[in-house]
């Protein structure tokens, strides 16, 4: 697949929850790339650049980017100054972090754990596999926050999982308030329960680097091949 800069126009901006905001980018050609994949933004005059994971699915003469600006560091002052209108410089589609459809192969089972915005790469690859390669194989989703206010979303995945049987997700905060009513602890507390058939399960993290490390131990020590286990690590 090859690379191409293109340059796009933000049709809409949207606040999500405190920290994190999604960008739609017109592009000038439908967008040819594999859920999962990323694209690269010019986020200076001096051409310095951020990567952000493509949040929707392909085929269409857009992109969507979700973001979050807690940071604060260069691509999040960007992100928070641009306007509706606005050209955007967009390097892509880049990144390995995808399905494999030919690993789907007998009784796969697949498991994906995301913290914070490790979520938004992993969204577009369930969906895909769900609606788009009516995958029928068992697909679990376990998605670590810290807070409720962080959290989006979660409409649209609780519509996944009321129309496909075989989607679970679970979502769990390490920092909730007296009212929430789902899970509280970590990303590894909820696995360290979870029913893991060894070679059957191909697992996607993504997250920090901290997470990923405790999250691969997990799933080794439950018999997971480490072949099987892919990640893509988020600042």
């Amino acid at each position: 697949m090859v690379v191409k800069k293109m340059f796009g126009k933000v049709i809409y901006k949207e606040n999500l929850s405190e920290e994190t905001w999604l960008l739609g980018i017109e592009l000038p050609e439908v967008a040819i790339f594999v859920p999962g994949q990323f694209v690269s933004l010019k986020v200076s005059e001096e051409g310095l650049r951020r990567s952000y994971s493509v949040a929707s699915l392909p085929g269409k003469k857009m992109i969507e980017l979700v973001i979050n600006v807690s940071p604060m560091g260069l691509g999040s002052k960007y992100i928070l100054g641009i306007k509706v209108g606005d050209s955007v410089e967009v390097l892509g589609f880049l990144g390995k972090f995808v399905v494999d459809v030919k690993e789907l192969t007998g009784e796969k089972e697949l498991l994906f754990v995301g913290t914070g915005t490790g979520m938004v790469p992993l969204k577009p690859m369930i969906e895909d596999l769900l609606i788009n390669k009516k995958f029928h194989g068992r697909i679990n989703l376990i998605w670590g926050m810290r807070y409720e206010t962080d959290l989006f979303w979660v409409a649209e995945l609780d519509k996944l999982q009321r129309e496909y049987d075989n989607f679970c997700m679970e979502i769990t905060l390490s920092r909730p308030g007296e009212r929430w009513p789902g899970v509280q602890g970590h990303v590894g507390d909820v696995i360290g329960d979870l029913r893991i058939e060894g070679n059957k399960t191909i697992a996607f993290l993504c997250g920090n680097s901290e997470m990923i490390m405790e999250i691969n131990d997990l799933l080794t020590n439950k018999g997971v091949p480490k072949r099987q286990i892919l990640y893509e690590r988020f600042a």
